[in-house]
This record gives structure tokens, C-alpha cells and sequence, in this order.
């Protein structure tokens, strides 16, 4: 009996585990309100080395200024720009459309951009 209620437990400690939720996926969709996209976007972004001591309350109007043509010129979410994909491995991709692309038309309706989610959606079956 005392085996079958630790059984017990551990079953319902690893159900609760399992339902935790997933802020960075729920950021990366949009789910929450922007200005929370925003700060978890930002913390998964300084995790990096590379990004320790990125300013995330300048980035957003100084990168507005390089780009040609709204959404990018108007946006005020991390996710206009970069784009983060989980394959079925849990491996993320990155993916910035910088202003060169943009301008060039190789944005999000470009062909490029639709290769690229492809890629992804291959991927996750």
C-alpha cells in the first residue's frame, strides 16, 4: 500500500511538471500582452554571451529607422523582425529580417521567408 501512494505521488508531481507553462513559445506566438512578449523575448535573448548587454529599450526605435516600410518602421514587438522556431527536437532556429532583406522585398511575404517556415513546419511533423 505504502508503495502504491508514492506511486501515486510521483505520477501526479510529474503530470503537475508537465503542465508548467512555456513562456518563451507563448511570447514567440504573440499570447501575451506585448509588453510581456517583449521582456521574455529580451531575457531568452540576454541568456546568450553574445547578448549580455543588449539594451532593449533603445533597439526597438533605432532599428525602426533602418527599415523601408511598415510593419517594421511601426513595430513595437521583438517578433516583427526575429523569428524563433522549435523543431520536434526542441532545437530553436533563429531567423532576423534584417533591412537589406526587407528592402529587397525578402521579407515575411517573400519566397525566402516561405522557405524558411517551410523548413520549420517539415520539421515539426
Amino acid at each position: 500500500m505504502r508503495y502504491a501512494c508514492l506511486l501515486l505521488l510521483i505520477s501526479v508531481l510529474l503530470s503537475l511538471s508537465a503542465c508548467r507553462p512555456k513562456p518563451l513559445e507563448d511570447a514567440l506566438l504573440g499570447r501575451l500582452p506585448p509588453e510581456d512578449n517583449n521582456r521574455i523575448i529580451t531575457e531568452y535573448c540576454q541568456s546568450c554571451h553574445i547578448h549580455r548587454a543588449f539594451d532593449d529599450l533603445s533597439h526597438v526605435p533605432q532599428v525602426q529607422a533602418l527599415y523601408d516600410r511598415a510593419p517594421y518602421t511601426e513595430a513595437t514587438q521583438c517578433r516583427a523582425c526575429h523569428l524563433v522556431h522549435k523543431n520536434t527536437w526542441g532545437e530553436r532556429r533563429r531567423k532576423t529580417l534584417w533591412p537589406a532583406e526587407v528592402a529587397q522585398g525578402t521579407d515575411s511575404t517573400s519566397s525566402s521567408f516561405e522557405w524558411f517556415k517551410r523548413l520549420f513546419q517539415t520539421q515539426a511533423k
